[in-house]
């Protein structure tokens, strides 16, 4: 499941060649119970009533294994009810909203980001590496914009950081009054957490009314920066923005994630940029490896598999808690970077053991 259509449309192509290579790399190591592995795909087009529908077409039209995917946190929370209403395991990949696994379903796996994970572990401490003094944080009027937006603010306070919050329209087109507001606060730090194009139109506006590059601007979902509209959409302004990410060509943590770059580029002619396109790798393998283990497609015996996974991927191992109570339950966090944009190329600023270059302002 996941976004071919709507703002967040670039997605679901990343799902899409991500599904493709790991498709591939299953079957040549003898794909699953002896059989060759096949993905169906259900457009969400980012609508809860969407996810939902499709979710339970694949369940009961499909008749699949397991779902995975999923990219906004609105359709997620709308189909992990579906998931433990019909009882079938679903890996989200990247919706970060905590109450996704906060709920403690059976059935509800994360090997992705969660919201909580990414401030605490990512953008706080990088907040704080940066001694950056006066942040702004403009979350979206989402499930992810507006909880990752809380618990940012939490984090601020903890560490001594003044700050504002503005909230505003995921898909506006028109952030000049928010970036007036934004101006007067004078924060050396925009923390944005706005996804699709409405994070095109933020960046560029800032330009425009020079609150950048007094001011540094983060993306805290990462995609909408590497889609290949950005630099169309922004132009010169996006000279200098931050952005989380979980994939720099320089960093390979893994064996795999080498050879899913090089599978990338034999297939695509070009380097991967949205990450995404790996996470689904990534979700697949474990997927297909929780099968194998189990000997079985029935739902309770990959719950069980899914439990006991400590499987090397692209980002590391993959390994799900099973502690009950809060998000961390069937979570997996894969590490995350702070990356730059510095003359149209990426640089990791964060952390410091993975940093191929320092922050400019």
């Amino acid at each position: 499941v996941g976004p071919r259509t709507g703002t967040a449309a670039a997605t679901g192509q990343a799902f899409e060649e991500g599904i493709k290579l790991a498709v591939g790399y299953v079957n040549g190591k003898g794909g699953v119970l002896g059989k060759k592995l096949e993905i169906v795909f259900e457009d969400t087009a980012g609508s809860p009533e969407k996810a939902a529908s499709g979710f339970e077409r694949l369940v009961t039209r499909d008749k699949v294994a397991l779902v995975l995917g999923e990219s906004h946190s609105s359709s997620a929370l709308a189909e992990i009810e579906v998931a433990n209403r019909l009882k079938v395991p679903f890996i989200v990949v990247e919706a970060w909203a905590d109450p996704i696994t906060e709920k403690n379903y059976r059935y509800i796996f994360r090997a992705g980001p969660s919201n909580s994970g990414v401030v605490k572990e990512s953008i706080a401490k990088w907040v704080i590496h940066e001694k950056f003094k006066k942040a702004c944080i403009v979350a979206e009027n989402t499930d992810w914009g507006l909880g990752i937006g809380k618990l940012t603010e939490g984090a601020l306070k903890d560490a001594g950081v003044e700050y504002m919050t503005i909230t505003t329209e995921r898909q506006s087109q028109d952030h000049y009054i928010e970036l007036q507001k934004i101006k007067a606060f004078n924060p050396d730090i925009v923390l944005a957490y706005v996804y699709g194009t409405g994070l095109h139109y933020l960046v560029a506006q800032a330009g425009e009314v020079k609150l950048t590059p007094q001011a540094i601007i983060l993306d805290g979902a990462g995609p909408p920066s590497l889609w290949p509209d950005f630099w169309k959409n922004v132009g010169d302004y996006g000279n200098l923005e931050c952005l989380v990410s979980s994939m720099h060509e320089k960093v390979e943590l893994t064996e795999l994630a080498t050879y899913f770059r090089k599978a990338y580029v034999k297939a695509y002619g070009k380097n991967p940029t949205d990450y995404k396109s790996r996470s689904i790798f990534d979700s697949v393998l474990i997927a297909a490896d929780a099968i194998n283990r189990a000997g079985s497609t029935d739902s309770e015996k990959l719950v069980d598999a899914l439990e006991q996974t400590k499987l090397l991927v692209t980002r590391g191992t993959a390994q799900f808690s099973t502690l009950k109570g809060g998000a961390e339950y069937h979570q997996w966090m894969p590490p995350m970077l702070v990356i730059q944009w510095q003359n149209r190329e990426q640089v990791v600023l964060y952390p410091p053991e993975a940093a191929t270059g320092k922050l400019k302002r």
